[in-house]
């Protein structure tokens, strides 16, 4: 739900649990916003370099794989808060809400559970990573940093879906909603 100005409605907390998912969410997509602005600024200053004759940061394109990927996994929490992550909702658009809460307590639970499963795979390869001292060609970042970077982000996604799944199914729980 969006104003006319496309600015999002703040998500209306129902009890502390919520409080705090919220909080935890919105603290990393700041987080996220500012790596992003960061990123932005140093591809800024190699390519201002570049063209003035000064050269470009060393290892940009590396820096920016690593941050984007770090910094989009930020908004994932905040993104399952709101609920708005896609999903094709055609065939339940005529749907009773008794049941349109049951198929999305489901949808939540599956993607809780991709999630746990993605955060046991990513904790896995930053370990292996580490293990290899595997590092980038130009900067010689270590690659298991921006690895175990993206676990946090997964991981507040998962107890954000499952809390979601858990408001679905609990007939007196409402899932977090946006203000109007």
């Amino acid at each position: 739900m969006q104003d006319p100005m496309g600015i999002p409605h703040e998500l209306v907390e129902h009890d502390k649990v919520e409080h705090y998912l919220i909080m935890a969410g919105k603290a990393m997509a700041i987080s996220g916003g500012m790596l992003f602005v960061a990123l932005i600024a140093m591809s800024l200053v190699s390519i201002i370099g570049r063209k003035l004759g000064f050269g470009s940061v060393n290892g940009d394109i590396e820096l920016m794989q690593a941050g984007t990927a770090v910094a989009a996994t930020a908004f994932l929490p905040y993104c399952t808060l709101l609920g708005e992550h896609i999903k094709v909702d055609f065939f339940t658009e005529n749907m009773r809400d008794s049941l349109k809460h049951l198929i999305d307590g489901v949808a939540e639970l599956v993607l809780g559970g991709v999630a746990v499963l993605l955060v046991w795979r990513t904790t896995l390869s930053a370990i292996s990573i580490y293990e290899s001292g595997e590092v980038t060609t130009l900067v010689s970042l270590p690659l298991w940093i921006p690895t175990a970077l993206l676990i946090p982000g997964i991981a507040l996604m998962a107890v954000c879906a499952f809390y979601r799944a858990y408001a679905s199914f609990h007939p007196g729980k409402r899932v977090p909603e946006m203000k109007a």
